[in-house]
């Protein structure tokens, strides 16, 4: 995936996508950056939420890894989710006419 997709980088988080025919695949990590397992595994919980967020305005096809940067641990979640609308959009990831979710 790192090798064959296309990398968009963030302030916040990094995204790799690779097309592909087959349903999409998600994955979300955090490297060893984040000092101990509490900080990368709440970087990735709200990675995960926030993609949550967004998931029902994916394309259906396509592979993609979602990497938290430190930033992840103390950006607002709102800069986090516009992130990763915004990237998702560099990606060709959002479908054509996809409204954005109101609340949150």
């Amino acid at each position: 995936m790192y090798r064959e997709g296309r990398r968009f980088p963030g302030s916040i988080l990094v995204l790799y996508v690779r097309p592909t025919e087959g349903p999409r695949k998600v994955g979300i990590t955090a490297g060893r950056r984040f000092k101990g397992a509490v900080a990368r595994n709440r970087a990735k919980r709200r990675l995960r939420e926030a993609f949550r967020r967004i998931a029902g305005r994916l394309r259906d096809q396509g592979d993609l890894v979602l990497v938290a940067r430190p930033q992840a641990l103390t950006a607002p979640f709102d800069m986090l989710i516009s992130e990763m609308e915004t990237l998702l959009v560099a990606g060709h990831m959002l479908a054509e006419g996809a409204s954005r979710e109101v609340g949150g």
